[in-house]
């Protein structure tokens, strides 16, 4: 087995997003409950540096992460701020008026898990590897979620500067930087790196690899001990995001 290269450790959450309802006119309030997976909008993956650094969240593909038999969907770095609020502010409640439909409200995210991440290049390409802390066992969640104890994807992103690929969602609206376009050399992949995840708006590609980090990269990612408040790196309130799901797995 080939040693991996670890790029970056850091810490991880997953949330998903309830779908948007109707608000009721008072006294009554919208049901904001969420039994199974037509109640979900988008799947979120926030990572954090250890040592600092930026805040990205991405949003992945088809609401469930890949699945490790080699499946491939696409994610996106879809936010990267400098600071936890900035960077979960879409993540809160909000209500909005539309002209054709009324008043909508968009419920707040739920946790789904946290843990920890690497990203580590192996060989001519690189992975995402992760490791839960909570919940300490799949639950219901988890399962339709796709969002195991332990995976690793090999991850790409995408050029876009290369001619639009059939079926991508959308152009990329940023300038890339000089030092991205040399990772890309004209290529239309690049393996990631820490640094493609600072870079909003990129499009990147995810392969279901492995649920075994350690066999398959050398890499132990041990995490701390089980943290009791696991919003408080976000500076989220578990009172506005149900926390219930990352412990015991049942949908809120």
């Amino acid at each position: 087995m080939e040693q991996a290269e670890l790029l970056e450790r850091g810490d991880l959450w997953f949330f998903y997003m309830p779908r948007v309802r109707p608000q009721p006119d008072l006294p009554f309030e919208a049901d904001e409950r969420v039994a199974g997976m037509g109640d979900v909008q988008r799947l979120h993956v926030i990572l954090h540096a250890h040592g600092g650094g930026a805040f990205r969240r991405l949003l992945v593909g088809r609401k469930r992460m890949p699945d490790v038999g080699r499946q491939k969907f696409w994610a996106e770095v879809e936010r990267v701020a400098e600071s936890a609020d900035e960077v979960v502010a879409e993540l809160r409640r909000f209500e909005y008026e539309t002209k054709t439909r009324g008043r909508r409200v968009q419920p707040p995210a739920r946790a789904a898990g946290q843990g920890v991440y690497a990203v580590a290049r192996h060989g001519s390409h690189a992975h995402l590897a992760y490791r839960l802390r909570q919940p300490r066992a799949p639950g219901e969640v988890q399962r339709a979620l796709r969002i195991l104890p332990e995976a690793s994807y090999i991850a790409a992103a995408f050029n876009p500067e290369a001619p639009p690929r059939l079926g991508r969602r959308r152009a990329f609206s940023g300038e890339l930087p000089a030092w991205a376009r040399e990772r890309f050399a004209g290529r239309r992949f690049a393996p990631l790196d820490p640094h493609l995840l600072d870079v909003e708006g990129l499009e990147l590609v995810l392969l279901g690899a492995s649920h075994d980090v350690e066999a398959e990269l050398g890499i132990d990612l041990d995490p701390e001990p089980e943290r009791l408040d696991l919003l408080r790196d976000l500076h989220l309130d578990p009172r506005d995001h149900p926390v219930a799901p990352a412990i015991d797995g049942d949908w809120r």
